[in-house]
């Protein structure tokens, strides 16, 4: 991902510079931010996050003062900066259609993906649960470990089937005598009704209840693990479900532009807040944004067992700073720092330490 921000941050860089006009400096720039965890955090007045700390890397290389301007919303963010009330936002935005037309981006600094949130499904009815006892995985499972028993019966029935034929009959029934014998000895039940008592068969009893053991918890995590997946399972696993659900995204964000080029039908929210509402309401099944948020938040509220956060592997998008149509220059003035400063090793302790390295 890092060499893929390096080359397009050469080539925004390239593009700023034959488009940029003469920039004036200001006394201070002033600088919109918006509330958006984990990128930008407000609290008891301290901002933190990834992109002012970034932004702080920036302006100390470019040796610049700046005052920080709180906005409730991002409509408000932008109407502010489309006029010039303020020079520059570091909110992390993607290039649409119209960011495009109304405002000059810096190089971008960090890739991310679309995520996707729904409800966890907690119920678990009768058919669920014996979907996912039956399931594929389960019965190759299952399949296995009746293959490895019957390898074990059949030696263990070659060596008693002469010294202890009581016990080990003749001919087939012998085998599904060791067969028995295999499965009572791995469920460590112990009922004592088949012991071997040749040489061969003591060493083969030994040998498979070493191995049994290990072979019976396995089979049992197989097991739990389906069964605790039709637990926490949410009614969406991919993007492709989402054209059979009400999906919900930021109106004028990436994903809603990508969202609607596949056809899908969106509720359109003003922030991600309202989205995540809705969802928790149930009001709709999915809200789609980015994916690092959408863990943050989850996270953040303890909603792990009732939301479920699913990466799409879709639609990466790369975040840029926002600077007014007619500030190129500063957008020119700030890409050579920007570009120093992703390329840094503190940039990477950031993303790390937000939980954005992944």
């Amino acid at each position: 991902m890092h060499y893929k921000l390096i080359l397009l941050a050469i080539s925004f860089s390239l593009i700023g510079r034959l488009s940029a006009s003469t920039y004036v400096e200001t006394e201070r720039l002033k600088v919109g931010v918006v509330n958006a965890p984990p990128y930008l955090l407000s609290e008891n007045g301290n901002l933190s996050g990834v992109c002012i700390e970034l932004w702080r890397m920036v302006s100390d290389t470019m040796n610049i003062s700046y005052d920080v301007v709180f906005y409730e919303n991002h409509d408000s963010l932008l109407k502010d900066l489309r006029i010039g009330k303020i020079d520059l936002s570091i909110c992390p935005y993607t290039a649409t259609t119209e960011r495009l037309r109304d405002f000059r981006l810096t190089i971008p600094f960090y890739i991310s993906n679309m995520g996707i949130v729904s409800r966890a499904e907690n119920h678990r009815p009768v058919l669920e649960i014996l979907s996912h006892l039956f399931s594929w995985k389960v019965i190759r499972w299952v399949v296995l470990v009746l293959m490895i028993v019957s390898v074990f019966a059949f030696f263990l029935w070659l060596a008693e089937r002469k010294a202890n034929s009581l016990q080990f009959h003749p001919g087939p029934q012998g085998v599904l005598d060791g067969v028995w014998w295999a499965f009572v000895t791995m469920t460590t039940v112990g009922y004592g009704d088949k012991i071997p008592k040749s040489s061969a068969g003591k060493i083969l009893a030994i040998t498979w209840m070493f191995f049994a053991i290990s072979l019976f918890f396995v089979t049992s995590g197989v097991i739990s693990s389906e069964l605790t997946l039709s637990k926490l399972q949410s009614r969406i696993h991919n993007s492709h479900d989402l054209t059979h659900c009400r999906v919900g995204a930021v109106a004028n964000s990436g994903y809603a532009e990508t969202l609607s080029r596949q056809e899908i039908a969106l509720i359109l929210f003003k922030n991600p807040q309202d989205g995540f509402h809705a969802v928790v309401s149930d009001s709709i099944d999915a809200f789609v944004y980015d994916l690092a948020l959408l863990n943050y938040v989850v996270d953040r509220d303890n909603k792990g067992n009732d939301l479920v956060v699913i990466p799409s592997g879709l639609n990466l998008q790369y975040f840029s700073f926002l600077a007014s149509r007619n500030n190129a220059a500063l957008i020119d003035k700030i890409n050579p720092a920007l570009l120093s400063a992703i390329d840094d090793d503190q940039w990477e302790e950031i993303l790390a330490h937000y939980g954005l390295n992944k």
